[in-house]
C-alpha cells in the first residue's frame, strides 16, 4: 500500500513500519498523504502543467496522470480519523492557534527527537512540514511542537479569502453516532 500511494525509500519488514519507523522524504510523505485528501486517486507530480503564450493559448501541456492506488472508502475514513488529531489529539494546537477549516493531519517525532513532522490537508490543500538538521542530531521538539505552529501559520495564510469545502463522504460511508 505505502509503494502504491508513492514511497519509494527503503521500508524495512517490521510492523512499526506503519506507524512511521521509516526514513522517507517530506516530497513522499506529501505524495502518500495527497491519495487519502484525494479519495483514493494517486497524481502523478508535475512541475509544469501548461505553458501557454502571451494570448493564453497553451504552447505545450502535460496532461496529469491519476490511478485509484487504495479504495474512496479507505481514503475517507482514514481521513476522518486524522481529522480527530486536529480537534482531539496532538494536532489540537492548531486549533488553539486559531486555524478552524475542516481538516485532517499527523504529528511525527523520531524516538531520538531528531525529527519532527507535521503533514496536515484540507479539501483543497496538503502541506508537509519536517523540522530536523541535515546532520541527524536531536532537536528535542517533537512534531506537535516544532513542526504544527509552522504548518497552523503557513496553511491559515494560504486558505484566507478562500471558500472552505467540507471533508465529504463518498457513496455508501455513513458517520453515525455512538454513545460510549
Amino acid at each position: 500500500t505505502a509503494r502504491r500511494m508513492g514511497i519509494s525509500s527503503p521500508l524495512p519488514p517490521y510492523p512499526s513500519v506503519v506507524l512511521g519507523a521509516a526514513e522517507v522524504t517530506p516530497f513522499e510523505v506529501a505524495q502518500a498523504f495527497s491519495v487519502l485528501a484525494n479519495s483514493g486517486l494517486r497524481a502523478e507530480p508535475l512541475s509544469v502543467k501548461k505553458v501557454i503564450d502571451r494570448g493564453g493559448l497553451p504552447i505545450e501541456r502535460k496532461p496529469v496522470q491519476v490511478e485509484q492506488v487504495i479504495s474512496p472508502d479507505t481514503g475517507y475514513l482514514v481521513t476522518h480519523l486524522m481529522e480527530g488529531v486536529l480537534d482531539y489529539g496532538t494536532g489540537r494546537p492548531a486549533r488553539t492557534r486559531g486555524f478552524t477549516r475542516a481538516a485532517a493531519g499527523k504529528t511525527g517525532t523520531t524516538n531520538d527527537y531528531r525529527d519532527a513532522w507535521f503533514v496536515g490537508f484540507t479539501p483543497d490543500l496538503l502541506a508537509v512540514v519536517w523540522v530536523g538538521f541535515d546532520q541527524k542530531r536531536a532537536i528535542n521538539l517533537a512534531g506537535g511542537e516544532a513542526a504544527l505552529p509552522i504548518w497552523t501559520e503557513f496553511m491559515k495564510q494560504a486558505t484566507a479569502g478562500v471558500a472552505e469545502t467540507p471533508f465529504v463522504p463518498p457513496p455508501g460511508v455513513s458517520l453515525v453516532r455512538i454513545d460510549p
